[in-house]
């Protein structure tokens, strides 16, 4: 079932588009990975998904309340209070008063004679009664059981892969319809990518990630989204059936240009021959070379003559 679709999807900075008529949609479930060359505008696209920028031009149909989230690449080194604080965090205002009232009976414990602070204690609980705030605790600690992190520990003093096995608790805590990850396995070591491997590989969620690391597509991605010179190719296979029949269209289109480009210069060397090309019967062949001039001009080639392989490799970390 599709829950996000784009038509028409055009974003531009400078001369060029960066997506140029782009399609996308987006199936309940699946695991789609994000590949393009740096610069091509795969932050881009996953900057327009989250809403935290417009593109010039598009349309775009969605499930009502349709929810996402992203896990950025970086890891906050500033951020401070328990393990649940930061994944009860990621459900916005509906969190703030079970965090209170969490808060607030460390402190009663602490201070068992203090009844000012245990009238504050009541009323607060009574209002995380009244608005059912006990279903996000419990929402939390599944997470937290999944994520295998102790709900108490603080979160500053976590290794760096747990950090990061946090932080994508406190995006799935608002239960998004579409995780959207960016370089989910850096700074993580190899243990730490094994356990996101197998987590991301079984959740229900539909995820979109961009990612570098070729073994970490080839257990999570099942499908793959192309991000090629402004055009935005969706391939429903696995990554290395992906790499095969890139390699196969890549092939096709340079051999394509390579017969543009010997008919363009047959024609050239025509044209400059003068006389034949001013006579009436050759202006149709004038106004045939004008158009692959043009297309020529708006050509976008094929940058560092990247090669696409199958071979495999060492897992990253």
């Amino acid at each position: 079932m599709s829950i996000l679709s784009y038509r028409n999807l055009t974003v531009s900075f400078g001369d060029r588009p960066v997506l140029e008529d782009a399609a996308l949609t987006l199936e309940k479930g699946e695991k789609v990975c994000l590949i393009g060359r740096n610069g091509e505008g795969k932050s881009t696209l996953l900057r327009i998904i989250n809403d935290e920028i417009q593109p010039d031009q598009g349309e775009r149909e969605a499930l009502p309340s349709l929810k996402v989230a992203k896990l950025d690449q970086e890891v906050p080194m500033d951020w401070a209070g328990s393990v649940f604080d930061v994944v009860a965090g990621g459900m916005g205002a509906s969190a703030e008063r079970l965090l209170r009232y969490h808060h607030l009976l460390d402190e009663a414990i602490a201070n068992p004679g203090d009844e000012a602070l245990s009238d504050e204690l009541d009323k607060v609980q009574s209002e995380v009664d009244l608005h059912n705030d006990w279903a996000l605790e419990h929402r939390v600690e599944r997470l937290l059981s999944k994520l295998q992190v102790g709900a108490d520990a603080p979160f500053a003093a976590l290794s760096g892969g747990l950090k990061r096995r946090v932080l994508l608790g406190r995006a799935l805590a608002a239960e998004p319809d579409i995780l959207l990850l960016d370089e989910p396995t850096n700074h993580l070591d190899l243990p730490s990518i094994e356990w996101m491997e197998g987590f991301l590989a079984g959740l229900d969620t539909t995820v979109l990630f961009v990612t570098h690391d070729r073994s970490f597509v080839r257990k999570v991605a099942n499908s793959i989204l192309d991000l090629d010179r402004g055009k935005l190719t969706r391939w429903n296979c696995d990554y290395p059936t992906f790499l095969e029949r890139k390699a196969e269209a890549m092939h096709a289109e340079a051999k394509h240009w390579q017969n543009f480009d010997k008919k363009l210069a047959e024609e050239e060397v025509w044209i400059r021959k003068g006389i034949q090309a001013r006579r009436t019967r050759n202006e149709g062949r004038v106004r045939a070379l004008k158009k692959l001039r043009e297309e020529r001009s708006e050509r976008r080639d094929l940058r560092n003559n990247a090669q696409l392989a199958t071979q495999g490799g060492q897992q990253s970390g």
